[in-house]
This record gives structure tokens, sequence and C-alpha cells, in this order.
């Protein structure tokens, strides 16, 4: 399935240290799928580094479907645009995709109804070598939690 015209959502290495993330998992709560983004961050603490666990929600609502993958690895994703519009490791909206709209359209043939305004996000997970594609009303980053 072909996917283009990416929209830059959020740099996740704004936050993260410059080697990533130290986990990565998924969760499901009612329709929506949350990514736990574990990490490190080191704070100086009376002169003296302190590692800090933390962690980050990104909060996909609303979820029609998603994908997790290994990155690097093959794709059922076909990038069809110019390769500097799209920079790995950022979470990244696809607005055109092929996987969008068999899903809006199998969505209105089987529900005959006026249906969610989905989006295709995209995020590549670099130290954890996972991608994951979701179809989703819309997504949100929480702050920094502390660790488990």
């Amino acid at each position: 399935m072909k996917i283009g015209k990416p929209r830059l959502i959020m740099d996740p290495y704004e936050w993260l240290p410059g080697y990533g993330e130290s986990g990565v998992s998924f969760r499901s709560v009612g329709l929506n799928v949350i990514l736990d983004i574990d990490y490190e961050k080191e704070i100086l603490v009376d002169n003296e580094e302190v590692v800090l666990a933390l962690r980050r929600e990104i909060t996909f609502n609303h979820v029609r479907c998603f994908i997790r993958e290994p990155f690097p690895g093959g794709s059922i994703f076909e990038f069809d645009s110019a390769s500097d519009e799209f920079e790995l490791g950022k979470l990244t909206e696809f607005t055109d995709s092929d996987w969008l709209t068999n899903n809006l359209s199998t969505w209105r043939r089987m529900w005959n109804q006026e249906f969610p305004n989905f989006r295709h996000f995209s995020i590549q997970f670099l130290s954890e070598n996972i991608t994951f594609h979701v179809l989703a009303a819309d997504v949100f980053l929480s702050d920094n939690l502390l660790g488990i």
C-alpha cells in the first residue's frame, strides 16, 4: 500500500536522549492505543549525576486499527514521495494513504453512516527496532512520568 505526503506531528528526540528509548510497549484502553516509551534522563543533584527512569505515553484516540512491524525490515507500505520529506523516528501523519482510503471505503459500505475523521499516523523506534502504523482520530503526548 502506498503512503505519502508526510506531515510532522512530533519529534520525540526533543525529549529522548540521543541514544533513544530504553523500551517501548503498547496497550489498549477502550478504543485508545497507548505507546509507553521508557527512557533515562541524567540530572544533577548536589553536583552528582543521577539517572532518572522516565516514561511518556503517546495516546492514539479512537483507534480503528494498528500495525506493529520490525524495523528495518519488510513493510506492507511503500513510500510514494520525495525521500527528504520523511524523517525516521518522528511521529508522522501520512495525509495520502491507501490504508486509510481503503479502511474508509470499507467503513462506508458496512455502516452506511458518517465515519470518524481517521488519520494515518506512523512512528519508528530506532533503538527498539519497531515501527507502528495507527489509524486513529487523534494523538496526544503525556508529560514526563516516573518510570517503573
